[in-house]
């Protein structure tokens, strides 16, 4: 008997050694497919996750290939082509799956926990499967790590991708993204992008940096952006981002083959920088293949440039800034705008301190909204400049004679159009409302009917309020 129980010990541990699974790393929540059988619409963009397989028979070497499936209970090998990742030389493109024809099938080698972590790639087939709204599996299929060719193990990871196509409308559609060349990185390295700034969670999509040495023609499926603007073009890429992302995209994540952190890239409004110094914005998009969101590649590289609110006062601000990209800066410009951002002035140079988490400069505050940007000046000579900064002036108003008669005179900045002036009582109620002509820097309100006592004058500009205490006698 205790015979028979140590056999039914050691079946159960061996049956719990060697069950397989797979494991999620970097897996997208989206890929793109139209699905409606017809190989003439397909508009293809990759598909990359990066994912941990266990279990597996130390220290050996598999075949593998990947693709995705209806239900994790299917049997079914798999739909849509799919990219091998070399860790040296080119990717390769297959779109018939096989474990017994040499150059169709990917290898890796398990360590001695009979575990591999890597990067997969797929694209989508103009299957049924592929139709958008669809919740589909990726499912790593195996051979058995010695040499067969044969089907030996089947691996669906546990969360679902959803399908989207591109388009302008519904929660199944998406927008053309694509990226310029990098100033940083190279080819075969990886882009995550997620819609928080932490990187919480699985990213939105994911795909590779060109030139990854695969065709992504139109003739192979792919989308006319890729196709044109991406495909085997240096240190671009492009993907698909839902139209319904309410926060945009706020972290690029920058990964090597290894899986290591290269560089990351933040927004915290969802705006990058695009082409001829505009920007684009992530947020709710509906662009489709239409209207592409270009990023340019030279500039991503995140300035956090804000407003210090605890060191602002009605007489200095005070301004904030930082960057990943601290390594690669020679020095800041900070420059200013006082005619509503048409032309810049320089304010200040500071060269950079090492690896410093930020720095600070302080102005004085004028009394009419002012513009601040700042341009990091590279190593290597190239400037990036950060979004502008609206700095709305304080309105310094001053008031004779007081006590008041039968006439307040107002002095205060000029007035913009829509400016008013306002009487109210010591108690808050609104007594009289006067427009100001634009452009006025003195104001006559007329107070001869008021009965004596305190009162307040206010000066309302551009959402901006300025009051004073004044005495009637």
């Amino acid at each position: 008997m205790k015979t028979g129980v140590n056999i039914l010990i050691l079946l159960l541990v061996a049956t719990v050694s060697f069950g397989q699974t797979i494991s999620e790393v970097y897996f997208p929540q989206y890929i793109q497919g139209v699905g409606n059988f017809n190989t003439a619409d397909d508009r293809k963009v990759p598909f990359a996750c990066r994912m941990t397989v266990s279990g597996l028979t130390p220290n050996a070497t598999y075949r593998y290939f990947n693709r995705f499936v209806s239900a994790p209970t299917s049997t079914s090998i798999g739909e849509g082509a799919y990219i091998l990742v070399k860790d040296s030389g080119d990717f390769v493109r297959i779109t018939t799956a096989t474990l017994a024809l040499s150059g169709r099938y990917g290898e890796f080698t398990t360590d001695t926990t009979g575990s591999y972590t890597g990067w997969f790639v797929n694209e989508a087939a103009s299957s049924t499967l592929f139709r958008p709204g669809n919740s589909i599996y990726f499912r790593l299929v195996l051979n058995n790590g010695a040499n067969g060719i044969t089907v030996a193990h089947r691996l669906t990871a546990p969360n679902p991708v959803t399908v989207l196509n591109f388009g302008t409308t519904d929660t199944t559609r998406g927008t053309a993204i694509r990226c310029t060349p990098l100033r940083n990185g190279a080819p075969k390295q990886f882009i995550l992008l997620y819609d928080n700034l932490l990187a919480q969670g699985r990213p939105v999509a994911a795909t590779f940096i060109e030139s990854d040495g695969t065709d992504n023609s139109i003739a192979n499926g792919y989308a006319p952006f890729y196709a044109d603007s991406v495909n085997g073009i240096n240190k671009t890429w492009g993907t698909i981002i839902p139209n319904t992302l309410s926060n945009g995209i706020q972290h690029i994540a920058q990964r090597s083959l290894n899986g290591n952190l290269y560089r990351l890239y933040l927004s915290f409004n969802g705006k990058w920088p695009s082409v001829n110094w505009s920007s684009i914005d992530t947020k709710n998009t509906a662009g489709g293949l239409n209207n592409v969101l270009v990023i340019d590649g030279r500039r991503l590289f995140i300035i956090n440039f804000f407003l210090n609110g605890e060191a602002t006062d009605e007489k200095l601000i005070t301004m904030e800034w930082s960057t990943p990209d601290e390594a690669n800066a020679r020095e800041y410009v900070v420059e200013k705008s006082t005619d509503g951002g048409k032309t810049f002035a320089t304010v200040s140079t500071l060269k950079t301190a090492g690896v410093k988490p930020s720095y600070q400069l302080t102005d004085k505050r004028s009394e009419t909204t002012s513009f601040y940007r700042v341009t990091l000046v590279g190593k290597d000579g190239v400037k990036v400049t950060s979004d502008v900064l609206a700095v709305k002036g304080v309105i310094k108003m001053n008031v004779y004679p007081n006590p008041a008669q039968n006439q307040l005179v107002m002095q205060h900045p000029a007035a913009e159009a829509g400016t008013t002036v306002q009487l109210v009582g010591i108690d808050g109620r609104q007594l009289f409302t006067q427009n100001v002509q634009q452009g006025a820097l003195q104001t006559v309100v007329n107070v001869s009917k008021l009965l004596p006592g305190n009162y307040l004058v206010v000066f309302n500009m551009n959402g901006q309020r300025q009051s004073k205490a004044f005495i009637k006698k």
